[in-house]
This record gives structure tokens, C-alpha cells and sequence, in this order.
């Protein structure tokens, strides 16, 4: 997998966009549940 990093800011909500070229690198669809979690001063999420 290439080295990806982009930026993208919480709204009002609390909701965080993740965009389409991440989503389809990951096979991330609508219905996937994400899981975070902290390591060290790391969130990681995971499907």
C-alpha cells in the first residue's frame, strides 16, 4: 500500500470525512464499522 496522509477536520457534529481515494484503498463501503482506538498519542482506527 503507498504512504497516504491527509487532513480533515471534525464538523459541528462530530463527524470526520474520509475521502473517497482513502475509502476505496482501505474497502471502506457504506455500512463499514470503524473501531478506534489510542496508541500512545496515536487514534487508530481499524475495520
Amino acid at each position: 500500500m503507498k504512504n497516504t496522509g491527509v487532513a480533515r477536520k471534525v464538523d459541528e457534529l462530530g463527524r470526520v470525512v474520509i475521502p473517497v481515494e482513502l475509502r476505496r484503498t482501505l474497502g471502506i463501503v457504506e455500512g463499514t464499522a470503524l473501531d478506534f482506538h489510542v496508541e500512545g498519542e496515536n487514534t487508530c482506527p481499524s475495520t
